[in-house]
């Protein structure tokens, strides 16, 4: 599987011995997901070995997000946070902190999910985006699912599913994308089938070209709402595909749809105004909300019932601080669909907990959660149902197993 990443354009290096190129990356990124199912550590290991100081600037960018993304997957959130900031730490200024007091005064700060679901009531088409190593941005998604399929979305269009049989096996693998290796993700493809949407691939393959890979993407969606004209469709993207329009000659995937099809998208952003690893890196507008507004779930802002939002979509998400030192985050407390289960650590300290569905053949399955024990004190977030429990060591060794029920 072809994995696409933010880089504005990849120029595949010529190997040069000793040399790490992006082309490498991406064949020792291949080797681990074909050959170690399942492992969540061996990547960062593997990644770790490899000396940065010989890469380029674009490999090292690429570099870093592998880790981001990887770091994101097994619960390392604050290093996640670390290492996409690190794309950018040459740009990093000493700056004073920013705090738009005129904009808090001026806006009204209201629930995000509410907001949606209502002005979603007489739309055709919703697209919404991601970063891809911010699980929590699939936690919300996971949130709106039953709202939209009551408003009679059929649909869900899923950028980085890979594999459309997901609609009559019904089991989420470790094959039917990438980012969905995150428990995070698998759980919000696990809640879409519960809520019986279709779910559509859409991705362009076999391109380079990031305004042509756009483009076909936009066909792919079209094609759909052709074949099944009274449908109505959720959009699930990465980063700036939902983009309406541009300022440069890359033409998003939102902004090709709406000209195929005179559909105009209600397009949503999620990506922009969240904390960062650097303080610097986070929007004016993200440091005042989080200051001046209490808040712990998603807020849109309104001026005069008018949305505030960035450029080229038309709503903007913004979000609280999840992450504290030593905890999980909050985010993962406040879900609704799932239970707090405490774990017994004592002399575990160290190990990687995974809990996998036990309905689940061993081979190719995505936890439901997993993390490092880490204090004394540790909880994983289940759906209520029949789990299997995996202690492993950094060896990716099965060291003890555990059944357990989570009731509701």
């Amino acid at each position: 599987m072809k994995i696409y990443f933010t880089l504005l354009f990849i120029v595949i290096s010529h190997l040069v011995t000793g040399q790490i190129t992006i082309q490498k990356l991406f064949e020792l990124n291949d080797q681990i997901i074909k050959k170690h199912p399942e492992n969540y550590q061996i990547a960062i290991q593997e990644f770790n070995k490899l000396p940065v100081d010989s890469m380029d600037a674009r490999t090292k960018s690429l570099f870093y997000q592998f880790q981001s993304t990887y770091h994101s997957f097994i619960g390392n959130y604050d290093s996640s946070r670390f290492y996409w900031d690190q794309q950018y730490v040459h740009a990093l200024k000493n700056d004073e902190i920013k705090y738009d007091s005129t904009f808090y005064k001026q806006h009204n700060f209201v629930d995000a999910k509410k907001f949606i679901l209502k002005r979603a009531k007489n739309e055709k088409v919703v697209m919404i985006n991601e970063a891809h190593n911010i699980p929590y941005h699939r936690v919300f998604v996971s949130q709106l699912l039953n709202g939209f399929r009551e408003l009679g979305f059929k649909y869900l269009a899923i950028e980085d599913l890979a594999d459309q049989n997901i609609n009559t096996t019904r089991i989420v693998t470790d094959t039917i994308g990438y980012y969905s290796h995150d428990p995070l993700f698998a759980e919000m493809i696990r809640e879409a089938l519960r809520q019986n949407f279709v779910l559509i691939k859409y991705e362009a393959r076999n391109t380079n070209s990031n305004r042509m890979r756009d483009s076909l993407q936009a066909v792919n969606l079209a094609k759909l709402l052709e074949t099944d004209p009274q449908a109505k469709l959720l959009v699930y993207a990465g980063y700036d595909h939902v983009h309406e329009n541009t300022r440069t000659s890359w033409k998003k995937m939102a902004q090709f749809f709406k000209e195929m099809t005179n559909i105009d998208p209600l397009t949503i952003s999620q990506t922009r105004h969240i904390e960062r690893y650097h303080t610097q890196f986070e929007t004016d507008e993200f440091l005042t909300v989080n200051k001046f507004v209490s808040f712990s779930v998603p807020v849109i802002a309104l001026k005069d019932h008018t949305v505030w939002h960035d450029d080229f979509v038309d709503i903007s998400l913004f979000y609280p601080r999840y992450l504290t030192p030593n905890n999980r985050p909050k985010y993962l407390s406040m879900n609704s669909t799932t239970k707090a289960l405490p774990l017994d650590t004592y002399g575990q300290k160290g190990l990687f907990v995974q809990a996998y569905y036990a309905c689940e053949k061993r081979g190719h399955r995505i936890p439901a959660d997993q993390l490092f024990i880490k204090t004394t004190k540790e909880f994983l977030y289940l759906r209520p149902g029949n789990y299997i429990l995996e202690f492993k060591n950094t060896n990716d060794q099965i060291v003890n197993t555990k059944r357990v029920s989570v009731r509701k």
